[in-house]
């Protein structure tokens, strides 16, 4: 059976994962475990390699890697999406780069570059950062603007941060969860913020004794963006959701599993294997 799915609504969907899925291997903050030092560093250091499978109402899609490497003062951030769809007609693949640095534990960013090629397109975004925010911006291939594109202004891309870094962002607080925090991003097009809020806990399919924390993402556009119907409903919707998986022993929570409702149907994506590896020695942790 042949999922019906336009290329249209797979590569709105590639693009909604991806942003999703890009919260694999982030850090908690040690005051979420254990009272602080005097002096901690900015994260707890830790290289994270995941690997996640993307369907679309039950059929497999493709396949979402994600590689970390985070240390005390520094981070490095990549992803590598495949998507196949409509019997291998399309397919869309994009590999994501960010790296950066702390500043008051908070993650700065310094490059970001996300380059893709898929049946009927290629294309690349690449953006640099200084104090402030963005500084440079290259979207290949140049595009018009549509008419009723929001204006996005230098005043919106003030103390923004990559896609990436968001996800180190979103955990950076005393809180010992991911949700309740909100985050201004740019992806080169949009400026939008993204709010996880709590939803529930609930246990971990597979693996006995253990519980996830649910977090319902919200997306607010905020520039840059087209005031269409599927922009509407996914501002509107409260079903999408993560599931947090705490690794405590590494400091880490692990999405184990993301739920994306659209047009199309309901679009997921699963945690296959995960590897940890912390400076004390190797965690090995798979569903």
């Amino acid at each position: 059976m042949m999922v019906q799915v336009s290329y249209r609504r797979v590569r709105e969907l590639s693009a909604a994962l991806g942003a999703m899925a890009l919260v694999a291997g982030t850090p908690l903050r040690a005051e979420a475990q254990q009272p602080a030092p005097t002096m901690t560093p900015a994260v707890s250091p830790a290289k994270v390699q995941a690997a996640y499978k993307i369907s679309l109402n039950g059929f497999e899609l493709g396949d979402f890697h994600f590689k970390s490497d985070v240390g005390r003062t520094s981070y490095t951030l990549d992803t590598d999406v495949q998507i196949s769809a409509l019997l291998g007609v399309f397919r869309w693949k994009g590999v994501t780069r960010s790296t950066g640095t702390f500043a008051a534990k908070a993650p700065k960013p310094e490059a970001f570059r996300f380059d893709y090629e898929s049946s009927v397109r290629n294309g690349s975004v690449a953006m640099g950062f200084g104090q402030d925010g963005l500084e440079t911006l290259s979207v290949l291939p140049a595009t018009a603007e549509a008419p009723d594109t929001v204006p996005l202004t230098r005043a919106h891309l003030k103390n923004v941060v990559d896609p990436l870094s968001a996800i180190l962002a979103i955990t950076h607080s005393s809180a010992a969860t991911p949700c309740g925090r909100k985050v201004a991003v740019f992806d080169g097009k949009q400026r939008f913020d993204i709010d996880l809020r709590f939803a529930r806990k609930e246990a971990v399919a597979g693996i006995a004794g253990e519980t996830a924390i649910v977090c319902r993402v919200k997306y607010i556009p905020i520039a840059g963006y087209r005031p269409t119907e599927e922009t509407r409903d996914l501002a509107a919707t409260n079903g999408i959701e993560i599931a947090f998986r705490m690794v405590p022993s590494a400091k880490l929570m692990i999405p184990q599993s993301m739920t994306l409702p659209t047009a199309a149907g309901q679009a997921r994506i699963d945690l296959q294997s995960v590897n940890i590896e912390v400076p004390n020695g190797q965690l090995a942790s798979a569903q």
